[in-house]
Order: C-alpha cells, then sequence, then structure tokens
C-alpha cells in the first residue's frame, strides 16, 4: 500500500479525537497490546468519491463506518483503493502489512479484517496466502454464486475465525456452504448472521448497529458473544 496516500482531509474532520486511531497503513511504531483492525470497502467507493449514492441502498458512510470502529479502541487502518485497483494487488499490499504487525509481535487474535462486499472478496485472498488461524475476519454481504464458484476453483479458501453477515433479500446471501468447505482447509470457527427481512438491503453502507455490535464482538475475540 502506499504509505504517501493520506485519508481524504473529510475523513479525518470527521474523525475528531478518533483520527489518531485511524491510519492508511500499519504504523512504524506498533503497540504490541493494541487491536488492529483492517477495513476494506465495497468497490462503490474509491479514491474519488468516498460518499457514493446507490439509487436503492443510499449512501455509503464510510467516514462513519471507521469511525465506528475507531471510537471502539481499535487501530483502523482504512486505505480507499483508488478505482480499478486489482482484487489481488490490493490484496498482497494487506499482506504484507499484516504480517508487519506479526513479525512486531501483535498476537493474531489482535488482528481482524472486515471486509464489505467486495472487500469481502478481498478479505477471502488475504486469509488464503496468509493461513493463520488466529486472525479474525468479518464479511458483509461477500458470498454470491459465482464468486463462491471462482473462490473453490481457484483454491482461495477462507482461514481464521469467520463472521459472514448477510440480507436474504440481497443477490448476496450466504456464506455458509462456502464455510462449511473452507473448515476443511483453514477455518477454526465460523457464525453467519441472516439479517431479518425488515433489515435494510444495504446495511453495510452505514455503521448500524445490527452488523458493527455483533463485528466489534468478533474483532474483539468475544466469538461466544455472537449468536448464529
Amino acid at each position: 500500500m502506499n504509505r504517501f496516500i493520506l485519508l481524504p482531509l473529510f475523513l479525518l474532520l470527521a474523525a475528531g479525537a478518533e483520527a489518531q486511531n485511524i491510519l492508511s497503513a500499519v504504523p512504524d511504531s506498533v503497540d504490541t497490546e493494541k487491536f488492529y483492525l483492517f477495513y476494506i470497502h465495497d468497490d462503490v467507493v474509491n479514491t474519488f468519491d468516498m460518499e457514493p449514492e446507490h439509487p436503492t441502498y443510499g449512501k455509503y458512510d464510510y467516514a462513519g463506518i471507521v469511525n465506528r470502529f475507531a471510537t471502539e479502541g481499535f487501530t483502523v487502518i482504512a486505505e480507499p483503493r483508488q478505482k480499478g485497483t486489482h482484487p489481488y494487488i490490493f490484496a498482497d499490499a494487506t499482506i504484507t502489512q499484516i504480517r508487519a504487525l506479526l513479525q512486531a509481535g501483535v498476537p493474531a487474535s489482535h488482528v481482524s479484517i472486515v471486509g464489505a462486499g467486495t472487500g469481502g472478496g478481498i478479505a477471502v485472498l488475504i486469509t488464503t496466502k496468509l493461513r493463520n488461524p488466529g486472525i479474525q475476519v468479518v464479511l458483509l454481504a461477500a458470498c454470491t454464486d459465482p464468486f463462491i464458484r471462482f473462490w473453490k476453483q481457484q483454491n482461495e479458501l477462507l482461514s481464521g475465525n469467520v463472521l459472514s453477515i448477510y440480507h436474504p433479500s440481497t443477490e448476496r446471501g450466504s456464506c455458509r456452504d462456502f464455510l462449511e468447505y473452507c473448515l476443511q482447509h483453514g477455518v477454526r470457527k465460523y457464525r453467519e448472521i441472516e439479517l431479518p427481512e425488515s433489515a435494510d438491503k444495504g446495511f453495510y453502507y452505514r455503521a448500524t448497529i445490527d452488523w458493527v455490535v455483533p463485528a466489534i464482538l468478533w474483532a474483539s475475540g468475544k466469538h461466544d458473544m455472537v449468536r448464529g
């Protein structure tokens, strides 16, 4: 990842007191006691449009999402992708940063990846190479049948402790079959939450309580408090 790309000014201003906990890259000085959360956004967001608006889902509140995690004490690594960035290139850059944290002495249990939409697909690519069973992974509306077929064909398989959250009335549905498949390869444990029909179909566009609270618990290693 490019250390010279700063987070957009509006994001830093919106973050307020939490700005110090929101970074675009792993810090040079690593506090091994902290929890580090990598937030990977959906492809609708890019460096030129940080708050895109979907005709059905509404505005993507990128700043609100990363700020929410920062207020819970996570050091959030959130680098907006340039439009057209290849998923494998971004995944490899993120892997390098995660390995740097682990090599610095940060426990794997203190590292989490939250991937929204296509960002969830990038999370799959990341964990495939990391193969670290201790990392926490949260997938938000990440699975479609074509994606799952592709991941299996390419042997792109999840590892770690995985939480999947989805809305039943969209094409981005359950990851359960894929998660069951990955249990044989690298997933240590998983939960899946199906949101109620009444929930916002674009839930991952905003820091809504129905997914943020379980995501925070999962990223904190409090798996037993998350009910699937």
